[in-house]
């Protein structure tokens, strides 16, 4: 019985290690100070579609359906132990407004958002600054913490009050 859970357990960590590996980061969550000093700098009267680009666990999906109850917020994740997590998490959570999808968030039409908001790497940010350009409409808002936007110059920057004073960028298309 406990080689069924060892085996079970490592073919787990395995598969998130391969799609770590794969897609180049792993699922990290956003810490609680990151997520206070972010809602801090978004305007509280934000109205329509949030899109999380790699929503991992979907730590930071539900702290934004919980404070944008009024939009729809589609959380996007590849990963499919993250994502079934996630959408186990959302069973016991009260959130109709709040939609996972396990799928690439490359192929997926931005063109709806009023707020993208994403937790990635540089070479991530570099291919989306491409796609924000294309397909995002004027006033849309791009929030990411921990990684800038080559290029852009944010609206608004902060740092967080945690450990690692983890940078906050929002810019405005």
């Amino acid at each position: 019985m406990e080689w069924i859970f060892l085996t079970s357990l490592m073919l787990l960590v395995g598969h998130i290690v391969w799609y770590s590996w794969r897609y180049g980061i792993t699922p990290t969550p956003t810490g609680c100070k990151v997520k206070k000093a972010l809602f801090e700098i978004l305007p509280p009267s934000l109205r329509g579609n949030i899109i999380e680009l790699g929503s991992g666990w979907g730590t930071l999906a539900f702290a934004l359906a919980h404070y944008f109850p009024a939009c729809q917020v589609w959380a996007y994740e590849i990963s499919p132990i993250p994502y079934f997590v996630s959408r186990c998490i959302q069973k016991w959570k009260h959130a109709p407004h709040l939609h996972f999808s396990r799928q690439d968030f490359f192929q997926v039409s931005l063109h709806n958002a009023s707020l993208v908001v994403c937790y990635l790497y540089p070479g991530a940010m570099q291919r989306l600054k491409t796609k924000f350009e294309q397909e995002l409409a004027p006033g849309t808002y791009v929030l990411s913490h921990t990684f800038a936007i080559p290029g852009w110059m944010p609206i608004h920057c902060v740092k967080a009050s945690d450990l690692y004073q983890t940078p906050i960028y929002l810019y405005q298309i």
